[in-house]
């Protein structure tokens, strides 16, 4: 799995609008993709149920960027494998 291009389209599709050369790995997520407090919310539904598990609120509140999501996800995933 891709971890990166889930992510791109988990913001997709919260975004459908927005200009998908501006989701890179350094986008922030407020500041350059525009998305507020109902889309992260909606951003973390979609990527749970797409990874078939849990992101923590306390894991998610200090991610600023599109590539800190990746990060974590891939570190749950590892933890997830071992």
């Amino acid at each position: 799995m891709n971890v990166y291009e889930e992510v791109k389209k988990a913001i997709r599709k919260v975004a459908p609008g927005l200009d998908e050369s501006k989701v890179v790995s350094a986008a922030l997520l407020k500041e350059d993709l525009e998305l507020d407090s109902l889309d992260r919310v909606e951003l973390t539904l979609e990527l749970e149920n797409t990874l078939g598990f849990y992101l923590l609120d306390e894991e998610l509140v200090n991610i600023t960027t599109v590539g800190e999501i990746v990060s974590l996800i891939e570190e749950k995933s590892k933890e997830r494998a071992a």
